[in-house]
Protein backbone atom coordinates (compact mmCIF):
# COMPACT_ATOMS: atom_id res chain seq x y z
CA UNK A 1 0.00 0.00 0.00
CA UNK A 2 2.78 2.42 0.93
CA UNK A 3 4.71 1.62 -2.23
CA UNK A 4 1.67 2.42 -4.37
CA UNK A 5 1.15 5.71 -2.53
CA UNK A 6 4.81 6.67 -3.07
CA UNK A 7 4.59 5.93 -6.77
CA UNK A 8 1.45 8.09 -7.02
CA UNK A 9 3.19 10.93 -5.18
CA UNK A 10 6.22 10.74 -7.48
CA UNK A 11 3.96 11.07 -10.52
CA UNK A 12 2.07 14.00 -9.02
CA UNK A 13 2.54 17.32 -10.77
CA UNK A 14 2.93 19.04 -7.39
CA UNK A 15 5.74 16.64 -6.47
CA UNK A 16 7.48 17.36 -9.77
CA UNK A 17 7.16 21.13 -9.27
CA UNK A 18 8.52 20.80 -5.73
CA UNK A 19 11.52 18.69 -6.75
CA UNK A 20 12.26 20.95 -9.73
CA UNK A 21 12.13 24.01 -7.46
CA UNK A 22 14.44 22.38 -4.91
CA UNK A 23 16.97 21.29 -7.53
CA UNK A 24 16.94 24.78 -9.09
CA UNK A 25 17.60 26.35 -5.67
CA UNK A 26 20.53 23.99 -5.07
CA UNK A 27 21.98 24.76 -8.50
CA UNK A 28 21.67 28.52 -7.95
CA UNK A 29 23.33 28.20 -4.54
CA UNK A 30 26.25 26.25 -6.02
CA UNK A 31 26.63 28.78 -8.84
CA UNK A 32 26.61 31.66 -6.36
CA UNK A 33 29.29 29.96 -4.25
CA UNK A 34 31.41 29.35 -7.33
CA UNK A 35 31.04 32.95 -8.50
CA UNK A 36 32.03 34.25 -5.06
CA UNK A 37 35.12 32.01 -5.01
CA UNK A 38 36.16 33.15 -8.51
CA UNK A 39 35.21 36.83 -8.89
CA UNK A 40 37.59 37.26 -11.83
CA UNK A 41 35.31 35.09 -14.00
CA UNK A 42 32.28 37.37 -13.72
CA UNK A 43 32.65 40.30 -16.13
CA UNK A 44 31.65 43.75 -15.01
CA UNK A 45 28.59 45.08 -16.81
CA UNK A 46 29.11 48.45 -18.47
CA UNK A 47 26.78 51.20 -17.37
CA UNK A 48 24.17 52.26 -19.94
CA UNK A 49 24.42 55.77 -21.36
CA UNK A 50 22.48 58.34 -19.33
CA UNK A 51 18.88 58.93 -20.39
CA UNK A 52 18.97 56.06 -22.90
CA UNK A 53 15.50 54.78 -22.00
CA UNK A 54 13.98 58.25 -22.22
CA UNK A 55 15.53 58.75 -25.67
CA UNK A 56 14.10 55.44 -26.90
CA UNK A 57 10.63 56.23 -25.57
CA UNK A 58 10.78 59.73 -27.10
CA UNK A 59 11.62 58.16 -30.46
CA UNK A 60 8.66 55.76 -30.11
CA UNK A 61 6.33 58.65 -29.33
CA UNK A 62 7.71 60.71 -32.23
CA UNK A 63 7.05 57.87 -34.67
CA UNK A 64 3.63 57.19 -33.20
CA UNK A 65 4.54 53.59 -32.33
CA UNK A 66 2.82 51.89 -29.44
CA UNK A 67 4.60 49.26 -27.41
CA UNK A 68 3.04 45.83 -27.45
CA UNK A 69 4.04 44.98 -23.89
CA UNK A 70 0.81 46.29 -22.33
CA UNK A 71 -1.32 44.27 -24.76
CA UNK A 72 0.72 41.12 -24.09
CA UNK A 73 0.40 41.58 -20.32
CA UNK A 74 -3.36 42.09 -20.62
CA UNK A 75 -3.72 38.91 -22.70
CA UNK A 76 -1.55 36.98 -20.24
CA UNK A 77 -3.63 38.22 -17.30
CA UNK A 78 -6.93 37.24 -18.90
CA UNK A 79 -5.60 33.85 -20.00
CA UNK A 80 -4.39 33.13 -16.47
CA UNK A 81 -7.78 34.20 -15.10
CA UNK A 82 -9.64 31.86 -17.48
CA UNK A 83 -7.31 28.94 -16.77
CA UNK A 84 -7.64 29.36 -13.00
CA UNK A 85 -11.42 29.71 -13.31
CA UNK A 86 -11.76 26.43 -15.21
CA UNK A 87 -9.22 24.73 -12.96
CA UNK A 88 -11.30 25.68 -9.91
CA UNK A 89 -14.44 24.25 -11.52
CA UNK A 90 -12.62 21.00 -12.33
CA UNK A 91 -11.32 20.66 -8.76
CA UNK A 92 -14.78 21.26 -7.31
CA UNK A 93 -16.38 18.70 -9.64
CA UNK A 94 -13.61 16.21 -8.93
CA UNK A 95 -14.18 16.52 -5.16
CA UNK A 96 -17.91 16.02 -5.56
CA UNK A 97 -17.44 12.99 -7.79
CA UNK A 98 -14.87 11.38 -5.48
CA UNK A 99 -17.09 11.81 -2.39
Amino acid sequence: MEQKKDSINKCSIFYLFHTNHNSREKLEARLLDYMQKHPELTPSVPAPPPDEFQKIMAEFNKRGSKTIVRKQLRILHYCNFVIHFFQKIVFILERRILK
